[in-house]
Parts: C-alpha cells; sequence; structure tokens
C-alpha cells in the first residue's frame, strides 16, 4: 500500500514537472491526471494516447479543465481525403440500416434529426467503437480512425442536410453588430439600412438613401453575383443586411450569411425538412430576421429556428405547430422588444390559425393569439353551428408594428373549407381580416374584416402599409391595404375605424362596399358545382408580393394581376388533420393583365399604371421606392426602374432567371446597392464607377 502511494506521488511529480517544462505536453499530462485518478470515465487510456496524438492543444487544454470530452474533442480526422474513406466506409458497413447519405433506411436517419445518443463528435464516435446494446448496431467493427473518418463523413453531411448543421464559407468579416430593439425603431429614419423585411416597422419598403435617383440610374450596373445550388420552388426570400452582412434564404429551408461587400459565402445553415412535411401550395421560405446577434427563421416543419449570427449556429430550436397536422411557415417573422413574432400558415388542411409570440433569448412561449375564436369568446358566434372546429384563418404573411401604439397588425386567411361557405355559416371571425393586437400581450385591440365569409380562397395576409398624411394640419395615422378581392381600403389604424375603399382591379363579385367597408355582395358570384366566372382569380388581384409607399410622392405602388376564373364546389366531406380540405376549386380564365399602379390613399384613386410584359400567372416579386425618386420593381426576368412620380421607365436589366422576391438597397462603404434574388442568383447592382 505504501509502496502504490509512493508511486503515484511521483508520477505526479513528474507529470507536474513535465507541465511546467513543456507546456505542450501539459495539457496531455494534466488530461492523464484525471484519468489516473478516475475522474475521465468516458475516455480509455488508449483513447487518451490517441487524442495526445491527434488532438489540438486548445482540445486538450478544454478537456483538461472540463473532464467532458464530449463538448472539447473533435474528429482529428477532417481532410477531403478522410471524408472520402469515412463514406466508404459508411457504405460498406452502415448504409444497409441507415440508408444513403445516412438518410435512414432499417434504422434511424442520421442526419437532420436530433441522435438518440448524443450529437456531438465524441459521442458518435464512441457510438461507432461500441455499438447500442439490444440492438443491431455493433461495435468493434472499424478501428479507432475509422471511427473517426466516418463522423467527418457524417459531419459532411450535416452540413448538407441537417438540422442545426452550419457550413462555414470562405469570406471572413467583421462581428455582426448588435441589432438592438432602439436600432429597428430607428430603421425609417436610417440612410442605408436594411434591417427589416419591408425597410421598417411600417412596411413601407421605402430608403431615404438618394444616392441612386433618377438623374444617374441608367449607370447602374452588377457589383456582384452569388450562385445558389438549384431549387425546386422560386426564391421570394427579401434580404436583411446587418453591417457586413447580408442574410437571406433559398427553399425549402437553407439560411445563407454573405459578404454584403463582395458576396462571398461566410456561412451557410441547411434545415432538414421532413419527407412528409405539407404544404399546399409552394414549398418556399421569404426569409429571416435578426435582434440581437440572432437570427430568426421559420421552417416548412412549423418549428421557429434562432441561429448565431457570425457563425449560423442553432442556438434554440422551438416547435410552433405540428407539421404532420398541415402546419408550416413560410414567412419571416416580426422581432418586436424582446419578442419574436410568427404566423403560421396551412389553413387547407385545415389547421387552426394564430399568431404567436416567443422569447426571442429563450424561445419560450410569451403568448399567442388564435384566429378563430373558441366557445365563449367574442366572435365565435359568427361561425354557424360547430363549424369553428374546421379551422383555416392561417396567419402566413408577416406583419408590421406601429411602436407608438403598441399595436402589431397581422393579416388573416380564408376560413375552412375554402370554396364551401355553406360549410361554415356566418362571418368567420377573425378570417380574411386584418387584426390589431397588443405587442406585449397578444390582446385584440380591434380587427376589420375585408371579405366577411369568404368563399373565393382569396385571404387577406398581404403585409399592411402604416402611413401618416396630414390633412388640415391634423395628422392621421392611417394603415392601407390592396386586398386580394379587388378593393384598396384606408382605415384609422388605432380604431380600425374605415376611411375609405374602392376597386382597384376590374371585379365582379361586390357591387360596391358600403359605407362601414362591408363589401355588398353581387348575387349569384358564389362557386358552385357547374362553376361560376368571377373576377378577380383564385389567385387574387394581389398576392403576398410586397408593395411599397413612397412619402415623397405620396403613391402606394402595388403589383396587379387582372384576371377571372370559374369558381367550383364540391362536397366537403369530413375534416381531418394533415388532409385537404377546400370544399372546391378554381381555375385561371383566359383573360390576364399584369400590372404595377400607383394609387394614392388619400382618394383610393390610381394615378398611374404600367402593363409588364408577363402573360402568366408566375410569381411576382415586390416593390422598393427611394428618396431619389426610383420605383424598383420586376417583370419576369427583368429588373426595371421607374421614375415614381409618373411611371416612366428610366433603367432595366435583364437577369435571364426569374424574379420572384422583392429588391432591397442597403450602403457598403458609402456606396448604394440594390440587391434582388432571380432564379438562383443574388445579384447586387451598383452605379458604374462608384
Amino acid at each position: 500500500m505504501l509502496r502504490t502511494g509512493v508511486l503515484l506521488a511521483l508520477v505526479l511529480v513528474v507529470l507536474l514537472v513535465t507541465c511546467w517544462l513543456y507546456p505542450g505536453v501539459g495539457f496531455v499530462s494534466a488530461v492523464s491526471l484525471r484519468k489516473l485518478f478516475g475522474l475521465l470515465p468516458d475516455v480509455s487510456w488508449t483513447e487518451v494516447a490517441g487524442l495526445a496524438r491527434y488532438s489540438s492543444r486548445t482540445e486538450l487544454r478544454h478537456l483538461a479543465r472540463s473532464g467532458d470530452p464530449y463538448s472539447s474533442i473533435h474528429s482529428p480526422f477532417t481532410a477531403i481525403s478522410d471524408r472520402v474513406r469515412g463514406r466508404e466506409i459508411f457504405e460498406s458497413n452502415c448504409s444497409k440500416c441507415h440508408g444513403p447519405e445516412a438518410r435512414g433506411g432499417l434504422g434511424p436517419a442520421l442526419v437532420g434529426r436530433p441522435l438518440s445518443h448524443g450529437d456531438s463528435d465524441w459521442a458518435v464516435y464512441q457510438t461507432i467503437l461500441s455499438g447500442v446494446p439490444g440492438t443491431a448496431m455493433r461495435g468493434g467493427i472499424v478501428s479507432g480512425q475509422d471511427a473517426w473518418r466516418v463522423v467527418s463523413y457524417l459531419g459532411e453531411m450535416k452540413g448538407s442536410h441537417g438540422a442545426g448543421a452550419a457550413d462555414s464559407g470562405h469570406a471572413t468579416l467583421r462581428a455582426a453588430p448588435d441589432v438592438t430593439p432602439a436600432a429597428l425603431l430607428a430603421s425609417a429614419d436610417q440612410v442605408g439600412k436594411w434591417l427589416l423585411p419591408g425597410g421598417s416597422y411600417n412596411g413601407q419598403r421605402f430608403s431615404r438613401d438618394t444616392q441612386i435617383n433618377v438623374a444617374n440610374v441608367s449607370k447602374l450596373a452588377v457589383r456582384w453575383i452569388h450562385q445558389f445550388p438549384s431549387a425546386a420552388a422560386p426564391s421570394e426570400s427579401a434580404p436583411i443586411v446587418v453591417g457586413d452582412y447580408l442574410y437571406t434564404t433559398v427553399p425549402p429551408g437553407t439560411v445563407y450569411a454573405l459578404d454584403a461587400k463582395s458576396g462571398a459565402q461566410v456561412w451557410r445553415y441547411t434545415r432538414a425538412i421532413p419527407a412528409d412535411v405539407r404544404v399546399c401550395c409552394v414549398a418556399t421560405n421569404r426569409g429571416v430576421v435578426v435582434l440581437g446577434h440572432r437570427v430568426y427563421l421559420g421552417t416548412l416543419d412549423a418549428h421557429l429556428v434562432t441561429l448565431d449570427a457570425n457563425s449560423g449556429q442553432v442556438l434554440w430550436d422551438q416547435v410552433v405547430a405540428p407539421y404532420a397536422d398541415g402546419y408550416s411557415i413560410t414567412a419571416a417573422p416580426l422581432p418586436v422588444d424582446d419578442l419574436i413574432i410568427t404566423g403560421i400558415a396551412g389553413g387547407e388542411y385545415p389547421t387552426h390559425g394564430f399568431i404567436s409570440a416567443y422569447d426571442a433569448a429563450t424561445g419560450v412561449l410569451r403568448w399567442r393569439f388564435n384566429t378563430i375564436p373558441g366557445p365563449g369568446e367574442p366572435g365565435h358566434e359568427t361561425w354557424g353551428g360547430d363549424s369553428w372546429k374546421t379551422g383555416g384563418a392561417s396567419t402566413w404573411g408577416t406583419g408590421v408594428y406601429d411602436p407608438e401604439l403598441a399595436l402589431v397588425y397581422w393579416g388573416v386567411g380564408t376560413a375552412a373549407p375554402d370554396f364551401n361557405a355553406a360549410a361554415r355559416p356566418g362571418d368567420n371571425l377573425y378570417s380574411s381580416s386584418v387584426v390589431a393586437l397588443r405587442a406585449a400581450t397578444g390582446k385584440l385591440a380591434w380587427y376589420f374584416q375585408f371579405l366577411p365569409g369568404d368563399d373565393h380562397d382569396w385571404d387577406s395576409t398581404q403585409t399592411p402599409t402604416l402611413l401618416d398624411v396630414t390633412s388640415n394640419g391634423v395628422v392621421q395615422k392611417l394603415l392601407a391595404v390592396a386586398n386580394r378581392g379587388g378593393f384598396y381600403y384606408v382605415l384609422d389604424r388605432r380604431t380600425g375605424r374605415f376611411i375609405r375603399g374602392a376597386p382597384f382591379v376590374k371585379q365582379t363579385w361586390a357591387v360596391k362596399l358600403s359605407p362601414s367597408g362591408r363589401p355588398i355582395r353581387t348575387p349569384n358570384s358564389s362557386p358552385s358545382a357547374r362553376g361560376t366566372y368571377v373576377l378577380p382569380s383564385a389567385n387574387g388581384a394581389v398576392n403576398w408580393w410586397p408593395t411599397s409607399y413612397s412619402p415623397v410622392t405620396g403613391l402606394h405602388y402595388v403589383n396587379v394581376e387582372e384576371g377571372g376564373g370559374l369558381y367550383f364546389t364540391s362536397g366537403v366531406g369530413t375534416s381531418r388533420p394533415g388532409r385537404i380540405f377546400v370544399g372546391g376549386s378554381a381555375t385561371y380564365g383566359d383573360s390576364f393583365l399584369d400590372l404595377v399602379k400607383a394609387i394614392d390613399p388619400t382618394t383610393a384613386t390610381i394615378r398611374w399604371e404600367r402593363r409588364n410584359s408577363t402573360v402568366t400567372a408566375s410569381p411576382r416579386g415586390g416593390l422598393l421606392s427611394t428618396a431619389g425618386g426610383l420605383l424598383f420593381g420586376s417583370d419576369g426576368s427583368v429588373l426595371y426602374a421607374l421614375d415614381a412620380l409618373s411611371g416612366r421607365q428610366l433603367w432595366s436589366f435583364d437577369a435571364g432567371a426569374h424574379i420572384s422576391g422583392p429588391p432591397v438597397t442597403y450602403q457598403m462603404d458609402g456606396t448604394q446597392l440594390v440587391a434582388i434574388v432571380a432564379g438562383q442568383d443574388l445579384i447586387a447592382f451598383a452605379l458604374s464607377g462608384s
């Protein structure tokens, strides 16, 4: 016993002296001491030797201090040749159970999901070596070095397909600045900033930048292009620019951080979307938002994911709703104070719509507003019988915020079944409405219903526009919406009171609006078994495409689609979660026009219009107005700049691919750029010579 104690003491002295004389070896010695005294039970002596040989000093120092190999040790075999060898080993020994590219087969997928025995490199390495007792996963098949190579290969697969995986790019930038609530509040008055999907909280998509203007826009030229991998759905993202970083998304669930000056990739995060996700229309994603040093993403499987703005690493992942029931998120959320507010899609399945707010730091749900009132709640009486149970009223757009009134405004979609109102008698509140909610609590302040009992699937999810107009020395705080049903509405955003409204396209479903703004329906305009022809078509006079308002010209610019379609009813059937429940269908008519219209909100009249050449119902992009007197928009593959006052075209550029997302503008090093996604390319423009 005495001899053992003396031996241990001598070993301790030797190790301490070694640590002092040779700091690089010292970390190995410290790890060895932990092992010697039983403080490193999950690491064998053979593995200690391997760590000493292959691990970095940083990893060994962390392990020596923490004693936790799961957070300290990463695969030391990460070269391309190692990952290739790892793939070969995986295909020979593992793919029969775990499937090609580890996507799952007889055994579970190893990418795109949390792993039962841990996601860290050390946890996966231990599982490969030791196996899983009681399962077909046997250990001892490969050597330690080859196990690390498989870990590296799986890490590469996670980077391409896996939830929570971020790939570093080639650009190195200054750290992303802290986007404070105060910075977001001031965004409307800033030059060269684009911090929110609508540019600022008011949703105007207006920039105060004048560097590019009516006099010099003809000199606009391509500054840089970033090409993304091909995607099945159109890219409808509105980029966000924070410091040196430009954040954008590519469907179905990839976030890119690019160098806003050069377009070089900084990092990439890809969300693994389940194969059985249910999306009624297009598997798209319309962008992210940033608050603090975090990027927030809504996903097609109805999660809210938070990423580190500098690295793309996942910080938290919150389930918003069960995707198997048909819920999804396609729009960007809205950051307000310390909250991240999101809507939900999926009303066709049917689901019950809502707007919910989460703590930005923790992901904890803070409040939720249900767009279908339950028994005993105001508005429940507008649903005949048990029709409220069939759901709908989704909130698949992005809202806006008035900080002075502390109100959030959000559009709500059609009730379910979409085309058969006989199955849900009544106005069906709060479907096809805009709701004003107390930002801190989610309590309803007021609502305005554009389409009571809507049976044409027009929704009312367009992002509203907040604007202030001075009349007789009094500032009117207004909310303007060009609705899919074809009427332009102006409301008092304090109270929801209807001020004015008028058609902005040809429509045949309503005779007029009442003094309170309620549409008076045209007889026999509802869908029927034989089909009823109505204008506008089911695509709507507008859709999600962002509008723009210029306080310089006082005009509201709207992408417009003019055309009609046949509307049919069919048997309603039984409402079941995760199954389409629309009660009919619609076709697009043979009359079609694509236009941009400038509407005066003070009169609800059209000041000018521009006819585009697009002749199909393909996705539109969006609009952007500037203090330089310009209106940027798109016509198929062509990005154009118009004189915002007259509609005269001043410049255009054919990007060679369809433009489905809205343009943004920002400054880098004193130079104004305009950026837009066209097909799979993000293109940035600046004045030549600048």
